[in-house]
């Protein structure tokens, strides 16, 4: 059985929301780390993989690539990736447009969504570890 990573990577690229993330996820204790570039990122997933990817931000071109390469790092299918969005303009896809995020994390971001979130994240990588 493959252990269970313990941390959330926020892959913020000159975001306003980043403060108020953080602020919610300390109050859940979780473990964050933060990226703020997608070279960053990478660098982080390959030491460790996290079992939750927040994406706040622009990225402009960069989100594709990213969750592809995480993805294609993820055998397991362990990662949970979010894209978090703006209300009044969701980026929504239809399916075959999506470049491989598992959901959006809508603005203004609820202390209740959010811990429903990194459990269900959490939750997911034990299972998909235990397989």
């Amino acid at each position: 059985m493959q252990s269970i990573q313990s941390y959330i990577l926020v892959v913020d690229q000159e975001s306003e929301d980043l403060h108020i993330l953080e602020s919610l996820l300390g109050r859940l204790r979780c473990a964050v780390v933060i990226a703020h570039s997608t070279a960053q990122a990478l660098a982080r997933a390959s030491q460790a993989p996290p079992y939750l990817v927040i994406l706040t931000g622009n990225h402009p071109g960069g989100s594709e690539s990213l969750v592809s390469v995480l993805r294609s790092m993820d055998r397991q299918n362990n990662i949970m990736i979010v894209a978090l969005t703006d209300v009044h303009a969701p980026s929504w896809l239809y399916q075959e447009e999506n470049p491989g995020f598992d959901g959006f994390l809508v603005k203004p971001i609820s202390g209740d969504v959010l811990t429903s979130l990194v459990q269900s994240a959490w939750v997911r990588q034990a299972c998909c570890s235990e397989t």
